[in-house]
């Protein structure tokens, strides 16, 4: 988090600790998130609504922080990730009044969006931000690509098996993709296979079937068009250490996996030659796990408040104010769009983002690609890097491995509640 975005939180929290009861308390507007630009969004909302006071109270993961403890101030509203699952979604009030009552029109939103805030036709969340994944090459080599707007999985490994050159020893000199070297995108090609990792009644379940099928085939292209394993690492250890919009630079590969949020924050900032595809499925791009969404908690003290702010966080100008001002104070480590990704008003995606992030003019993601994904628990982000990432990437280099997610997810249990 850079300085103005610490001092601004900083400032937040003193008024926070400082408010007096009573009367303040009622208009106050209590904000949980894990997204620093919301400082500037409470800013902003503040200024143009004296008689009220928001506040945001930074917490790294709210949902693994519910319920409050009792001698913190209670949220009203909380803005985060990891909040769609049976942890977290009964600490929230239903809000279909907000669209009986005019407040919100539920078509400012992809639908699919919005859907996904819903239990039993009870709207309990609103979505806010969502990346997704693409693909980067840069534009010398531009004439590879064919396709103009997304790849799939068998096209980036067709493409980029073209690539590669040895030399005159049978070494490597140019692989244009190592799947092997990126962990995210091996757990992107089981997304992509519809492995559907997932939580239920507790549990994480998932398709075995269509695991394997993922494995097969991220094996299959590491050996056939990479030689090995080995060769994979040893290549990206020796050639493929700087960071992913470098790579490409390099000319020692072709492709780099990338997602939304970090892809347009670089390109805002940097004068680089790169295009990018979307990674899509068959019919879908699948959006990043950790979307961002929000709600009202159940035991807040002020909901008039809250509904107010919510009212005005998705109004169309409120947040091409957002876009606007962001713009302005010119921050180097700025976060891309809406909350650090793409707005769940479709409206601000489509013809706001666009003027203030060029390269997305030449490729809008289509909106009925757009894939939400599945209910997932608060400590996903752990479970995923110390249980499945590492699952996929032994299974790929080891024939004989013999461990299983369950056996890892036992490790990880202990690590984690021990």
């Amino acid at each position: 988090m850079n300085k103005f975005l610490r001092n601004a939180f900083f400032v937040l929290l003193i008024t926070l600790f400082f408010s007096s009861c009573g009367e303040q308390d009622e208009k106050r507007i209590v904000i949980w998130t894990n997204c620093s630009e919301f400082a500037q969004y409470v800013e902003l909302f503040n200024n143009t609504h004296p008689d009220k006071n928001a506040i945001v109270v930074y917490k790294q993961n709210p949902a693994e922080h519910l319920p409050p403890a009792q001698d913190e101030a209670v949220p009203d509203l909380i803005v985060s990730s990891w909040l769609r699952n049976d942890e977290t979604t009964k600490y929230f009030k239903p809000i279909n009044y907000l669209f009986d009552r005019k407040n919100l029109s539920s078509d400012i939103f992809y639908p699919q969006l919005l859907q996904s805030g819903k239990i039993k036709n009870k709207q309990f969340l609103l979505p806010v931000s969502f990346n997704l994944p693409a693909i980067i090459f840069s534009t010398e080599n531009k004439d590879l690509v064919s396709e103009n707007y997304t790849l799939n999985l068998e096209q980036i490994r067709t493409i980029a098996a073209q690539f590669n050159q040895k030399n005159k020893k049978g070494a490597f000199t140019k692989i244009g993709f190592t799947p092997l070297t990126n962990d995210d995108f091996l757990y992107l090609a089981t997304k992509l296979y519809n492995v559907d990792f997932r939580e239920e009644r507790g549990q994480i379940i998932w398709n075995h079937a269509n695991l394997q099928d993922s494995l097969k085939f991220l094996k299959d292209w590491t050996f056939t068009e990479n030689a090995s394993p080995k060769i994979e690492e040893d290549f990206a250890y020796k050639y493929l250490f700087m960071q992913d919009y470098r790579l490409i630079d390099s000319d020692r590969t072709l492709f780099a996996h990338i997602t939304s949020d970090r892809l347009f924050s670089i390109l805002k900032n940097q004068d680089l030659q790169i295009d990018y595809r979307w990674i899509c499925n068959e019919n879908s791009i699948p959006m990043e796990d950790s979307f961002t969404m929000m709600g009202i908690y159940k035991k807040c003290k002020n909901q008039v408040g809250a509904t107010e702010f919510i009212t005005w966080f998705f109004d169309l100008e409120s947040q091409t104010k957002m876009v606007s001002r962001k713009s302005q104070l010119n921050l180097n480590t700025e976060l891309f769009g809406i909350a650090g990704g793409f707005s769940s008003v479709k409206q601000v995606t489509e013809l706001i983002l666009p003027r203030y992030y060029t390269p997305l003019l030449q490729n809008l993601p289509v909106a009925q690609m757009i894939e939400v994904p599945q209910n997932l628990p608060p400590r996903w982000e752990s479970y995923k890097s110390v249980v499945i990432q590492p699952y996929i990437k032994e299974s790929i280099k080891n024939e004989e491995y013999n461990l299983s997610i369950n056996d890892l997810e036992k490790e990880w249990l202990k690590k984690v509640f021990d």
